[in-house]
């Protein structure tokens, strides 16, 4: 069987930064075959549930206030891609973005200037808004990292009834109501959770059944677990390292997954340049760390597992390369398949197909 799947890099100096490959899910071999040429540095992206609009986080033509930082959306005729259209929401491109679970809704987060905001999904896909935006501020002890406030992930939990955004500067995942009534992204009481001072929240995954939530933290490398006792109240479980004891040298946590039958949790660091695999408690929530896979590329930004969790997809973003590796359900080790593609400049972000 083959899946299409989608890749984003800044393009400023190269072309086509939005891609497509078509991928063999029988042994992990992928090719491009398609591009969206007019994608202009598409950070993040995010595919509908029916598989048919592609939504992606990147720069767009100023609206009035000269916001050039902005969402695109593209229809998908697999594997031709066809922006429809596009809407400025934030200062500078998002880092992050994703959709509500009934595909009602979409969120975004933007680093540099901590803007988070809500668009209303249209029936045939558009976006309607931005419904309700909000500036985050303040500081946290990191003087380099922490100088100010910098939102870096936004979405819905599973039941869609809380949005979510980590922000790495204040050390906090903050928790909105997605009604935004009155047109306001309005603050749950008593909702959301402190980070340790320092560790610098980057992104979340939630557990297949709900209950559990795995929290990032990119500056202190560790993933944090957490009891999802719904309406955004979070109760930590466990905190656990993604790097070796041993290890002494520079390096950032990037991206948190949960593979799709839900008993692994893969982290990525970058300087390490490797990804840690936890085994799940399904039961407890609990994980235990059973591999630190070493890559043969540098700077692991953004990975994806295949459809099936047999291969995981990664962008060595300092390589210029994607690369996929095979993984083992058992043991929680990758190994490289030598399916290599060094065609794109810093490949930044990945999301499959939907489609069947």
């Amino acid at each position: 069987m083959k899946k299409f799947f989608f890749a984003g890099s800044k393009n400023d100096d190269s072309p086509a930064g939005l891609r497509v490959f078509e991928f063999d899910c029988a042994n992990g071999a992928f090719s491009e075959v398609g591009a969206a040429e007019d994608a202009v540095n598409p950070i993040y992206l995010a595919v509908s549930a029916d598989g048919t609009r592609l939504y992606a986080a990147q720069e767009v033509a100023p609206g009035g206030d000269g916001r050039t930082g902005g969402i695109a959306v593209y229809a998908v005729d697999e594997p031709r891609l066809e922006k429809i259209a596009e809407y400025p929401c934030a200062p500078t491109v998002p880092c992050h973005l994703s959709l509500s679970h009934d595909g009602k809704k979409l969120v975004y987060a933007e680093y540099s200037n901590a803007w988070t905001g809500v668009f209303d999904v249209t029936d045939d896909g558009l976006l309607a808004g931005p419904v309700a935006e909000v500036q985050h501020k303040g500081s946290g002890p990191d003087k380099s990292r922490q100088e100010a406030a910098h939102c870096h992930y936004a979405a819905l939990t599973p039941d869609d009834a809380v949005i979510c955004v980590c922000d790495l500067g204040l050390d906090r995942i903050v928790c909105y109501d997605p009604a935004c009534p009155g047109g306001e992204m309005r603050e749950l009481d008593g909702a959301g959770c402190r980070a340790k001072p320092a560790a610098g929240p980057r992104h979340i995954a939630f557990h297949p059944n709900g209950k559990f939530m795995f929290l990032l933290n990119e500056l202190d490398s560790t993933v944090v677990s957490l009891r999802n006792d719904g309406r955004g109240a979070f109760v930590e479980i466990g905190t656990y390292p993604m790097l070796p004891s041993a290890f002494s040298g520079e390096s950032k946590a990037a991206a948190v997954k949960v593979s799709p039958d839900g008993k692994w949790v893969l982290a990525s660091n970058r300087g390490h340049d490797s990804i840690a695999a936890f085994l799940v408690d399904d039961v407890g929530g609990g994980l235990e760390r059973k591999a630190v896979n070493m890559l043969a590329g540098k700077f692991p930004r953004d990975f994806e597992f295949s459809p099936d969790g047999r291969f995981v997809v990664v962008g060595h973003k300092l390589s210029n390369e994607i690369a996929v590796y095979a993984f083992d359900s058992a043991t929680g080790t990758m190994t490289h398949t030598g399916h290599v593609n060094s065609g794109m400049v810093k490949p930044l972000c990945f999301v499959f197909s939907r489609r069947a």
